[in-house]
């Protein structure tokens, strides 16, 4: 037996085997790639990854910076310097927060933050559908599993009944000792592309947790840069700053690069630095980053950061339109579009949630495709040159395709996307038609001669 042939590979691979034989995808990284002009599938919201004034600022300043490469150290060792310090004060100021901690990925910065801060004794409660790194930081926190509460996504009802529970069973932890009520949501749901209905959230916070026992966390992975005055955020949009605690901005989405920054007080982020190892022990981004960084700071907060987003709206609601046209017409057992108008209320709550997010007027970028066929339909998306990816179960329930419209897509992209898309859906409708029919035949033959009371032989049907 080689080195690479052990009793441990066998069982890795009969683990894979296993996996594969029921159903779940098996993974790879390996290829095709594709480098299809048309981008409907990153994160890249406002093309800025690939625009040429981010490439020119960032090379004015690289050629006059004394350092590019590797930090070569955490920051609590080598990898410091004026320059990092420098790029937080930098963020806290534009996204008008009391302190900043940057950190190498959105799923660092997320479990630093929950390993660490919430203290014995404290409560979590958190969206069902919250971001894996959330729920892996709180695995790692001090809150036991009966202090974890889950509510069902965006209900306000759901929400404020684990709240109400929550209050009842841990009174004497929370309104009359030391402890802390932890909310965590997202501001925009990565799968289904909805908008937490955080001004609820928060105002039913401030009604029923005593002053000073709650603690908002929002993440804002996929709305920095994008929504909110200058591209500063949900949170901006909706006028929440100094009543959420803490934020948690990606930096490599629609900024178009990497890293992420904790938004919070200046002692949540001492107290990170000095217990979170997801942040001691990482290497510190390399110095080119905070010269990117910086550079799309100066895009995002600028009247080229707004000429971005406004296009980014035009072509947003130009491809929600044109989607939810093109689809209508074709059964949703074959393929169907998830707009937040026809999500189902359970209450009022629910129903003057959806009323406020109309009045806001607001259009996701993340549309899903929601298919039993996903795997299907990214093959043919893939075939005709689109860098597409079936998610299926067990990341979501409902599987998908999914697109994400950016600020550099055109209406004649969109046009031709949507073409390939009800091409596939129209073959594949047939082709269950085809299969319908056979079926059919089959089942009617296999009767013949038997009688269902009036004379008539008993048809299949699909």
């Amino acid at each position: 037996m080689s080195a690479h042939e052990t009793a441990l590979t066998k069982s890795l691979d009969g683990i894979l085997t296993h996996r594969a034989q029921s159903g779940l995808p098996l993974l790879a990284i390996d290829g095709p790639f594709l480098s299809s002009p048309t981008d409907f599938f990153s994160n890249d919201y406002l093309s800025l990854s690939t625009n040429p004034c981010l490439r020119e600022l960032f090379l004015q300043k690289a050629l006059s910076a004394p350092r590019l490469f590797g930090a070569t150290g955490c920051r609590l060792g080598p990898g410091n310097g004026e320059a990092y310090r420098a790029l937080e004060e930098r963020l806290a100021g534009f996204f008008q927060s009391p302190d900043a901690l940057l950190c190498t990925s959105g799923c660092v910065a997320n479990e630093a933050f929950w390993s660490t801060v919430p203290q014995p004794g404290d409560v979590l409660i958190f969206d069902q559908l919250i971001h894996s790194s959330i729920r892996e930081g709180v695995r790692l926190s001090q809150i036991p599993k009966d202090m974890q509460y889950t509510f069902r996504h965006n209900s306000m009802p759901g929400f404020k009944r684990c709240l109400e529970d929550a209050l009842k069973k841990h009174h004497a932890r929370i309104v009359q000792g030391t402890g802390t009520v932890f909310v965590a949501v997202e501001s925009l749901y990565s799968m289904d592309g909805d908008f937490s209905p955080l001004e609820d959230i928060v105002r039913t916070v401030e009604a029923l947790v005593p002053t000073g026992h709650a603690h908002i966390f929002v993440d804002e992975a996929h709305t920095s840069g994008v929504f909110g005055p200058d591209g500063r955020g949900y949170v901006a949009l909706l006028g929440l700053r100094g009543r959420i605690h803490t934020m948690m901005h990606t930096l490599g989405k629609a900024w178009g690069h990497r890293g992420a920054v904790l938004l919070t007080s200046p002692t949540v982020r001492k107290y990170i630095i000095n217990y979170a190892k997801a942040f001691g022990y990482t290497t510190t981004m390399a110095h080119m980053d905070v010269y990117v960084l910086n550079s799309c700071l100066d895009i995002i907060s600028g009247s080229k950061g707004q000429e971005l987003r406004n296009k980014l709206v035009h072509i947003v609601q130009y491809a929600h339109t044109h989607l939810q046209n093109a689809l209508r017409r074709l059964p949703a057992q074959i393929i169907s579009l998830t707009l937040l108008s026809t999500h189902p209320s359970e209450s009022d709550l629910d129903r003057a949630a959806a009323k406020r997010r109309a009045e806001l007027k607001l259009h996701s970028p993340v549309i899903p495709l929601l298919t039993p066929h996903a795997v299907e339909l990214a093959d043919h998306l893939v075939g005709c040159g689109y860098n597409a990816a079936a998610v299926t179960y067990p990341a979501v329930k409902v599987s998908r395709v999914r697109i994400i419209v950016h600020a550099g897509n055109t209406e004649g992209e969109v046009d031709r996307f949507v073409e390939q898309v009800v091409e596939w859906a129209t073959a594949k409708m047939q082709t269950i038609g085809q299969v319908g029919k056979r079926v059919g035949e089959v089942s009617g033959d296999s009767h013949k001669g038997r009688s269902n009371g009036n004379g008539r032989g008993v048809k299949g049907r699909l």
